[in-house]
């Protein structure tokens, strides 16, 4: 196990490419730094793919990327993005964005703000300068991802040169060291130290220790209510579903850390895996004014997951949480698509390729169950997804 200097097993982050220097979590995120997370200078990823990078993007475009997010949102036109300061690591660390209204942002909020509209292969590190030209923004970088930690491609180097992975975590990891736990111990280690749990009678959340204790509170109301409602519905079609275990919820604490938990883009509110839900923080949802659809969506997907045993279709199961959480009035402005087969939708759904399209993809299965609920009741959307299961098993 790796440990800092007092003894306490570290947060491990890791990324891409630094581009040249490690970051500082203080400076990054706001979070108080240790002394093994205040960034390294590292040359070792030079002259790998993601050392240098630019980007072009149309004004209109990151305008309407900016007007996604309150914390950018600047109006219609966007005249000038600067970088007021750059950290010690050579990251933006603050932004000014000018255009109806001026808007003072961390580099790394940009960036995932941007990201969440654009694609995260434009603007891959918040380690950037930024000029325009014309009706472009011109981006130029180093790096990709948020920098944190142990850099991939400077250690795919180090490993190639010789150097073993204790040399490795020591470098990327400064004031650490490796601490043996046997057999018996492991049983005690707290591995998630910094992380606490609130457990109601079905849900079991874990989040940082700083999470407010309110908002977990209300968290936890919004899924027991749920929940309820949901076997309301399913007890109207005559199903239910087994519930001998209680659902696990992890909170994160940022948005980067649900991206490499996940795997997922960080447009994503929420993803479900069987009994496991996994969210954004709760305060970016609160501010998206989406925190109760979104936990009311992942609930059904939950029990979605419980009542077809993973085999329902992608397009009903998206369609029906849509419906569920009553998130259709948001995708009232989302472009519709022409009517796709079921099967071609189910295609396209495994692979959306930017946040505007995934919206249009989960439109048009909302539209597809809605046709369905409108024909033969909702009831039956509800078995049909209990019917995939079954039809699997025999």
């Amino acid at each position: 196990m790796l440990a800092d200097s007092s003894g306490k097993y570290v947060d491990a982050y890791f990324h891409a490419a630094c581009g040249g220097m490690t970051a500082n979590i203080e400076d990054l995120w706001g979070i108080a730094a240790p002394e093994y997370l205040q960034g390294v200078r590292d040359e070792y990823c030079k002259l790998m793919p993601h050392r240098n990078w630019s980007a072009r993007i149309p004004a209109n475009r990151l305008a309407q990327a900016m007007r996604s997010d309150k914390r950018t949102d600047i109006g219609r036109v966007l005249k000038s993005i600067k970088v007021s300061k750059y950290d010690r690591t050579g990251r933006a660390q603050w932004i000014w964005i000018e255009g109806d209204k001026i808007k003072a942002v961390r580099g790394w909020e940009f960036k995932i703000v941007a990201g969440r509209k654009l694609g995260w292969q434009l603007i891959k590190s918040s380690r950037f300068n930024v000029s325009r030209s014309g009706d472009d923004f011109i981006f130029t970088g180093t790096g990709f991802g948020h920098g944190l930690g142990l850099c991939q491609e400077g250690t795919h180097v180090m490993a190639a040169r010789g150097l073993d992975y204790r040399r490795i975590l020591k470098f990327y990891f400064p004031h650490t060291g490796l601490k043996t736990v046997n057999d018996s111990e492991l049983v005690q280690v707290d591995f998630r130290p910094n992380q606490q749990t609130f457990t109601g009678d079905h849900f079991r959340l874990i989040a940082g220790r700083g999470t407010d204790q309110k908002a977990l509170a209300r968290a936890m109301s919004i899924f027991e209510a749920a929940r309820k409602d949901l076997l309301l519905r399913l007890e109207s079609a005559a199903l239910n579903v087994d519930e001998s275990r209680p659902y696990e919820v992890i909170i994160h604490s940022s948005t980067s850390g649900f991206i490499s938990a996940t795997g997922q883009s960080g447009w994503v509110s929420g993803v479900t895996r069987g009994r496991r839900i996994e969210l954004q923080p709760l305060t970016l949802l609160e501010k998206r004014g989406i925190l109760e659809t979104s936990l009311r969506h992942e609930t059904a997907h939950a029990i979605i997951e419980r009542l077809g045993g993973g085999s329902a279709p992608r397009w009903l199961a998206e369609g029906l949480a849509i419906h569920f959480a009553g998130e259709a009035p948001g995708l009232s402005k989302t472009r519709t698509l022409p009517l796709l087969s079921r099967d071609e939708l189910e295609r396209r759904l495994a692979k959306p390729a930017s946040a505007q399209v995934s919206r249009e993809l989960y439109k048009a299965a909302y539209l597809e169950v809605r046709r369905l609920i409108a024909s033969q009741g909702e009831p039956a959307a509800w078995r049909l997804a209990a019917r995939y299961f079954n039809s699997s098993r025999s």
